[in-house]
């Protein structure tokens, strides 16, 4: 997902195309900095309670929201006759901490990507590198899904909808970090088209490609993302939203009532 940042950004972990062991910025684990919402709020004081919550709560918190959503997975897929499940990549599947971090919480899309140099890390040369890290509870609802069929026989579809740009270098770093990552066999990967940013939020361009998907006669029992703009719109059973207090993406209007496929 394209990451329009609001006030905040983070680092990620530098990594291997396997899961990240040691946090960037964890080693040592940072100290602990209660988060001081007094106006006006320091913004130092909040990126050191960001990293400290990364180093610490993050991993059981991600854990806690997947399991949920592996449980579901597991007992409706061989109720529906063609089942999918759709996943966000930032922050869903893969982790970009290592860069998150680098950048000390800003966003630069520009310019190359040294981890080692005391220059900004670019978020586009950071795709293009294909060093994001599998989130290791989604990785394993995804090797959990792979397994599992409808009740006529069909497997379970699985989606990949990320909020990147369609383009050629795009798609095809983007597919070479989600095999390195360990997640390959989708059934389709979704990028947002070029164009379609001007006027529009990631929101609008995520629920019109769950419709699709809808309409060539899936059902969506589970959609899995890190921003509520993954989720707006419905079109899924259930969704599940994985914590990013890191940055934020914008979508559209969250209903007064709330998500309907966020009540279960």
């Amino acid at each position: 997902m394209k990451r329009m940042f609001a006030a905040l950004l983070v680092l990620f972990v530098v990594a291997s195309p396997a899961l990240a062991q040691v946090p960037a910025g964890c080693n040592p684990p940072p100290v602990e900095r209660p988060l001081d919402t007094t106006p006006p709020i320091n913004l130092s004081l909040l990126k050191q309670s960001l990293i400290y919550y990364r180093c610490t709560l993050y991993d059981a918190d991600i854990a806690k929201v997947v399991a949920e959503a592996r449980d579901w997975v597991a007992q409706r897929a061989p109720q529906v006759a063609k089942p999918a499940i759709v996943l966000d990549i930032d922050e869903t599947a893969l982790s970009n901490w290592a860069e998150i971090y680098h950048n000390d919480f800003g966003f630069i899309y520009g310019g190359g990507c040294d981890l080692n140099a005391k220059t900004a890390c670019g978020v586009h040369a950071w795709e293009l590198s294909a060093r994001g890290v599998a989130i290791k509870p989604t990785l394993e609802l995804y090797n959990l899904a792979r397994k599992l069929k409808g009740k006529n026989g069909s497997r379970l579809a699985i989606f990949f909808i990320t909020g990147r740009d369609e383009a050629t270098d795009e798609r095809a770093a983007t597919v070479r970090n989600l095999r390195k990552a360990g997640y390959d066999g989708w059934k389709k990967l979704h990028l947002r088209p070029r164009g379609a940013n001007h006027g529009k939020f990631v929101s609008d361009y995520k629920m019109a490609v769950r419709a699709l998907i809808e309409g060539d006669g899936y059902t969506i029992i589970a959609n899995l993302g890190d921003q509520m703009s993954d989720l707006v719109g419905e079109h899924a059973e259930r969704c599940y939203k994985l914590p990013n207090p890191f940055y934020y993406s914008p979508g559209g209007p969250v209903p007064e009532s709330g998500l309907g496929c966020l009540r279960r």
